[in-house]
């Protein structure tokens, strides 16, 4: 493999055209500059120099060839150096996930933004409903970050930031039968048609753990693609829907839905971002995580 330094040492004797003023430019001894030639001429299996007298030095034809040849080796190395240390414009791939919710709701200021601040960075962005998923992605180098909903994560491999809770509700249309109940007990709900959306979603499994926190098993319930469709399966009046408060916001307001009372939910909804803890972080990686904490 072709030592940068004794390029370096080529290059300085190339024009000075003598060891002595070259070994004075680079601040070496003649002989250390001479042994450099050599070593290189050794691993070319070519000289790169006639020596015409004990001062007169001219290129060979290789050496003319490989002049040109380590200019731009050393350039691409130069170049290299300033591209790792550089940490004044975040670039590069950068693979962020994130579960439906937040990706309609929660982060699209959030990205609009990075984007406009760093466009250099090719970001790559995907939606996993499922947690842990989401964990073993980030563990396995496939992703870089991912925000999260679950309990608080708790692990040695991951560095993980909380950046703040999502309330769970149950919502209905205005006119559904269970809006105004006899009483709001989690038991009430057994036989009631509960809208739920896909099994992977983190909101759903966090409100299933607390029905089976107190023993309790829904016999109607229909499973929609997504947050979205079951939202509007809600405000059809088909029944009673489980969701991210951020998702029917709007819907409440505007009265299209109505809050259904229940007792509340018995695990917190908690929005993280992680990332591996032993995985060296890149500029873009260091970007992302400290505008999405200053935004959230």
């Amino acid at each position: 493999m072709l030592d940068l330094l004794k390029l370096k040492t080529f290059q300085a004797v190339a024009a000075t055209k003598n060891f002595t003023r070259a070994a004075a430019e680079l601040g070496y001894s003649q002989s250390s500059v001479t042994t450099h030639v050599q070593a290189l001429e050794r691993e070319l299996g070519a000289l790169l120099f006639d020596r015409l007298s004990p001062r007169r030095l001219v290129l060979t034809d290789v050496g003319r060839r490989m002049l040109d040849y380590s200019a731009r080796l050393l350039a691409l190395a130069d170049e290299a150096k300033a591209a790792v240390h550089s940490q004044t414009t975040p670039s590069g791939p950068l693979s962020v996930s994130a579960p439906e919710a937040l990706l309609v709701y929660r982060l699209p200021d959030v990205l609009r933004r990075f984007q406009t601040l760093h466009p250099h960075v090719q970001l790559t962005l995907t939606s996993h409903s499922d947690c842990q998923s989401q964990i073993d992605a980030v563990l396995d180098g496939v992703l870089d970050l991912a925000f999260v909903v679950d309990e608080r994560l708790l692990s040695g491999q991951l560095t993980a930031r909380p950046l703040g809770t999502e309330e769970i509700v149950m919502v209905a249309s205005p006119d559904y039968h269970f809006v105004n109940p006899s009483g709001d007990s989690l038991a009430n709900l057994t036989e009631e048609r509960v809208l739920l959306p896909g099994e992977g979603c983190p909101f759903r499994q966090l409100f299933e753990r607390a029905l089976d926190a107190v023993h309790i098993r829904l016999r109607n319930t229909l499973t929609l693609a997504s947050i979205e469709a079951t939202k509007k399966c809600a405000v059809a009046g088909m029944g009673m829907a489980v969701m991210p408060k951020m998702a029917v916001a709007l819907e409440l307001e505007s009265g299209r839905l109505a809050p259904a009372p229940w007792p509340g939910l018995g695990f917190p909804a908690c929005v993280q971002m992680i990332r591996h803890r032993k995985r060296s972080a890149s500029g873009a990686l260091k970007a992302l995580w400290d505008l999405a904490e200053q935004s959230f």
